[in-house]
């Protein structure tokens, strides 16, 4: 499969990597220092669970070419970058199918208006923080990567696309609410960042503060509870145990540890310190979704109002 990976962040990097040791045909689009680095020295990851780092041979490009021509387009860019992929996706000589993969709730009409039955839309399954030319990452199992038609439904191409991910490393599932994947996400990552922007994007600091850290599972509680009275939000059934299920000591507990190592850092703080206009954007469509039905949740309220993005 000819994959181009339009963007050449932590995210792209990886997956693009992997779909390379696959056996796919991948191009990536950088820019800049990064497209520098990637024809330089190629495509350094570095997993930070396994301590292994591997070197991909990979054709990095920072434009397309007249005849460019791909069987699949992966967008992992951050929310206040899409528009400007725009422009690269709809002037393309060969328009082929395109995956918009990463925190694009609320943005789905207008990105299935700009290219029509082209559009899928996805969430991947890697965090991690890039240094220099080496990406340091974790795969995080607790999450698959997501796909999903703006149809619902299960097509033969997200059908095909779940295969081709599944076998370059990634296990897959076909959501048929993939707005309300994402929305149900934003209520458990939202809260995250919004308590790491408190304590200055510190997670061994978010970690040791038990008001914070309180305010921050308690708000997700409470947003998962309004927004799982409708049918249209999918809340994944780890999350739904973790934070409705079990007690708020319980959540507590787990993510003080999880805050405390690497994975605070490589799961949430390095994505929250580098994306505050997502982190706002997200915010603002979770707490409208959350009045739009008609529930409580102040501790959401309080949170978002408190802990200000820089910038």
């Amino acid at each position: 499969m000819r994959i181009l990976v339009l963007g050449a962040g932590v995210i792209g990097s990886v997956y693009a990597g992997k779909l390379i040791a696959a056996g796919h045909d991948v191009e990536l689009l950088a820019r800049g220092r990064r497209l520098a680095d990637l024809r330089a020295d190629g495509l350094i990851l570095a997993d930070a669970e396994s301590g292994q780092d591997t070197t991909v041979p990979v054709t990095a490009i920072g434009a397309l070419g007249a005849d460019s021509r791909y069987d699949l387009v992966l967008v992992p860019v951050r929310s206040e970058q899409l528009a400007a992929t725009l422009p690269i996706l709809t002037g393309m000589a060969h328009p082929c199918d395109v995956v918009f993969f990463g925190n694009t709730a609320g943005c789905h009409d207008h990105l299935t208006e700009a290219l029509g039955a082209r559009a899928l839309f996805g969430f991947p399954a890697v965090g991690g923080v890039r240094d220099g030319p080496v990406v340091r990452y974790v795969l995080i199992r607790q999450q698959q990567t997501m796909l999903g038609e703006p149809t619902g439904a299960t097509t033969r191409r997200v059908r095909h696309l779940r295969t081709v991910l599944h076998d370059a490393g990634f296990p897959t599932t076909i959501t048929s609410r993939i707005q309300g994947w994402l929305i149900g996400h934003a209520a458990f990552v939202v809260p995250i960042a919004f308590a790491l922007y408190r304590v200055g994007v510190d997670p061994a600091r978010l970690a040791a503060d038990p008001v914070t850290l309180r305010l921050m599972v308690t708000a997700t509680r409470q947003a998962f509870t309004a927004l799982g009275a409708g049918r249209d939000v999918e809340i994944p059934t780890n999350l739904r145990v973790l934070y409705l299920w079990l007690p708020a000591a319980f959540a507590m507990r787990y993510w003080r540890r999880v805050l405390a190592g690497p994975k605070g850092e490589l799961w949430f703080a390095a994505h929250t310190r580098a994306a505050p206009d997502e982190m706002r954007a997200l915010a603002t469509d979770l707490h409208a979704a959350v009045l739009r039905t008609g529930r409580a949740a102040p501790e959401l309220t309080t949170l978002l109002h408190c802990s200000e993005p820089p910038g």
